[in-house]
């Protein structure tokens, strides 16, 4: 297993401990998209499939959907994102969006 690699997928960083995946934005999407005044979640319970879309972010001016970068059971939601979606603005490399359980797919 692997612990505390991070790995990123495009605009999103995936950090492996052992057999949980936290999933967060990088830096460079939350410059991309300015200040963020709305995140949902569209799934947050179950199985996600890699691709599939599992929360909304947005702007003033756009919304970027996030699709899971890996397959897996979802573990954890922030729901703290919902109430003050700016904490990503803030801390986007170091705020976890969701953690997936992958073991459970071996």
């Amino acid at each position: 297993m692997l612990y505390n690699e991070r790995l990123l997928y495009g605009d999103l960083w995936v950090e492996l401990n052992g057999p949980l995946a936290s999933v967060g934005i990088t830096k460079n999407l939350e410059r991309e998209l300015g200040d963020i005044v709305i995140f949902e979640f569209i799934k947050t319970h179950g199985y996600l499939q890699q691709g599939e879309e599992f929360a909304s972010i947005e702007t003033i001016y756009k919304t970027y959907t996030l699709k899971s970068p890996i397959s897996g059971f979802i573990k954890h939601a922030n729901f703290k994102l919902c109430y003050d979606p700016t904490i990503l603005n803030l801390f986007p490399e170091e705020t976890e969006i969701i953690s997936i359980d992958i073991e459970q797919l071996v």
